[in-house]
């Protein structure tokens, strides 16, 4: 029986783009979604979410990492889900998504099957509740460090590629002054060489 839905992807955002997702939610459903940028430009997106009508759920928020954690949906429809990196002119952006809902409902009428067919107490009802709770709190800190741990990732990688690149262009600049260096010396010794042919000829 399903419970709910629960998914992870990450997504290329080219410049000047914004692109959105659409995830059917049902009404009394629990709604988690977490926005991390992971790499790219300033770490930075535009970040919102929107109801069936069109109504704001989460308003738009331009950061690195961003979340909503709605108790209850208060309607049936598809929510979109949308990323905005229109102000990004020149870069792209890699973002990590999460979304996890479950239904209350169907958890509630599991459970009260589980009482109907006396395989549960009302102690052991409390339980089940306390565990399905448990559960989704362990599932956005398990997520969030997720989306930490992989930023810190491709952070470090985009440091050393920084290192690396600006090493290069320093050797480069090291031996380009050495060539020059050594132009100018040479030209100078020309230089001297030729004012003491002129001087040996008027002599």
């Amino acid at each position: 029986e399903n419970l709910g839905t629960a998914f992870e992807f990450k997504i290329h955002i080219d410049a000047g783009k914004e692109d959105c997702f659409y995830q059917y939610i049902e009404q009394g459903s629990s709604l988690y979604i977490a926005f991390q940028v992971m790499r790219g430009g300033d770490s930075m997106a535009g970040f919102y979410v929107n109801g069936p009508k069109g109504e704001t759920i989460m308003p738009y928020q331009w950061k690195q990492h961003a979340e909503i954690d709605d108790s209850t949906v208060p309607q049936s429809g598809y929510y979109s889900l949308c990323i905005d990196n229109k102000p990004s002119s020149f870069q792209s952006k890699l973002v990590s998504l999460y979304l996890a809902s479950l239904k209350r409902d169907e958890w509630e009428k599991y459970i009260q099957e589980l009482s109907d067919a006396d395989v549960t107490s009302n102690n052991a009802t409390a339980l089940l509740r306390n565990v399905q709770w448990n559960i989704n709190e362990m599932m956005k800190y398990l997520e969030h460090s997720k989306q930490q741990h992989s930023y810190d990732g491709y952070l470090a990688e985009s440091n050393n590629r920084y290192v690396q690149n600006w090493s290069i262009l320093q050797c480069i600049v090291i031996v380009a002054c050495s060539i020059v260096q050594v132009i100018f010396v040479r030209k100078l010794f020309e230089s001297n060489e030729f004012d003491a042919k002129k001087g040996k000829i008027r002599a």
